[in-house]
Formats: C-alpha cells, structure tokens, sequence
C-alpha cells in the first residue's frame, strides 16, 4: 500500500480553501452519500454501531471554546433553517464537537486488532508510552479558524486552517511521532488519511433528489458568505485517547492518555 503522508502546509491550505469554492461544494454535494452511522425508527435518528478509539480533541475541553458550541449550534440551525429535511439530516448533539488528531482503530479493524485479541484494557498504556516519546510538553494552545462549510463523503463539517505553519506543525509532528511508534504499529495503526482540520457538525441519513442537493450546495454557500466576516475559532491546547461505541459519543476513562501541545 501507497505510504500516506500530511500535506505541507502550503497544500494544507489550499485544499480547504478549495473544498469550499461554489463548483467544489456543488460536485461535493452531487456525491454525498447517505451515512449507513444513523438511522431513523418511529421516535427519531438511532446512531448505529462504529466502535473504536480515536486521538481527540473536544471542543468542551479545551480552554478559549465557552462560545464555540453555541456558535456550532446556530450554524447547524442555519443549515436545517435553509434545508428542511429533519428526516434526511442527522444533526450531531453539541457535546460530540471535536477535531480527530490521529485515527487509531475503529470499526473491522478495531474488533480484529484490539477487541478479539482482548487488547481493549492494554490498549490505553500502549498509547500512553506512545505519549512519552512525544517531544516535550508545553503549554501552548493552537488556533484553528473555521474558514467554512465543506460537504465530504457522508457529512458537512466545518473546515479550519491554522494562521502560522509552526501550529500546523505542532500537529502533524505529534502524528508522525505517534504513527512511527513501533507497538502501536504492530497492531495495524497506521495513518490512512493526510489531517484535515475539521469539525462535522452533520450526517446525511437519508437519499437527496438531485434538486435538494442543487439546494445543500447553495445553503452551504451562503452561510459560507456569512462566516467569511468572523469566522469561529477553535483553540486546542490538549487531545487525548477517546473511546467510541458510535459517532455521537466520545468518552475518556481517568487512565486514558491525554498530551498538552
């Protein structure tokens, strides 16, 4: 398999400038696919099963966010205010909001590495010494501004970049370190995706006409506009091991590893 490697931060920035161009969304939006992760009975959507662990950061824990979830809400509001479709749309509850630093294992390839072999109560100290090889902590909180919309694969999220290379660094240093880690490397953890800074605030749960996703892309446009103003920004001065049985939730035991930028 192609080795897959983070962008310079050249590149980092002109690809989420350029999800965002009106043609791009239109294309993203004609390619959305419905989220086999939710799923609507008589009462409501249902988050189905994707267990795994993740490297994350939450909005609501990292310091300089207090605003930032109410913002996130109003935007998702905004976006269900201009496409009506409650039954198409899985809005995610505000207290999932979060920033993915480094994909570990999840659904086949977590039962078949970590949960089969009875790995799951050992797991948290392999990325703990994953940790200690990290270069030194500091105390230093990255900013990520929220540019804008996106449509990706199955969700709409908000995209951010960070306004200097050495925060941009930070972070796809912290993953080269993590992803060369020989013990977590031994149990199939790997990167499989260059960092793209983001925040999905969406699923769709359900089939657009051709015409609903003509109306997805110029919603997202708009607000678009809207956000070029004062776009939101996304401080992260800590991430951490998170454990997850389906999207909407992300939980951390206290022996969970955590890492200060």
């Amino acid at each position: 398999m192609q080795p897959i490697d983070d962008l310079s931060f050249e590149e980092y920035k002109e690809h989420q400038f350029a999800e965002l161009s009106q043609q791009r969304l239109l294309e993203s939006a004609m390619a959305l696919q419905p989220s086999t992760s939710y799923r609507r009975n008589g009462k409501g959507w249902v988050p189905q099963s994707y267990p795994g662990f993740a490297v994350i950061s939450m909005v609501s824990e990292n310091p300089g966010n207090e605003n930032l979830p109410g913002i996130l809400k109003a935007i998702q509001a905004h976006l269900l205010e201009q496409c009506p479709w409650e039954d198409l749309i899985y809005l995610l509850p505000a207290d999932s909001f979060h920033q993915t630093v480094a994909n570990t294992l999840s659904e086949e390839r977590f039962m078949q590495h970590i949960l089969r072999p009875g790995l799951e109560p050992v797991y948290p100290s392999l990325v703990a010494e994953a940790f200690s090889r990290m270069p030194e902590r500091g105390t230093k909180t990255l900013t990520m501004r929220l540019i804008g919309l996106s449509i990706f694969g199955t969700a709409v999220g908000l995209l951010g970049i960070f306004d200097d290379e050495p925060a941009y660094r930070c972070i796809v240093d912290f993953r080269s370190t993590f992803y060369d880690d020989p013990m977590l490397a031994a149990l199939n953890v790997c990167r499989t995706r260059p960092f793209i800074g983001h925040i999905t605030l969406a699923y769709l749960g359900g089939e657009l006409t051709e015409g609903q996703r003509e109306d997805l892309a110029a919603a997202v446009h708009a607000i678009n506009r809207h956000l070029e103003t004062a776009p939101p920004r996304f401080r992260l001065s800590l991430t951490g091991l998170r454990r997850f049985h389906h999207l909407s939730a992300f939980f951390r035991e206290e022996d969970y590893p955590r890492y200060h930028f």
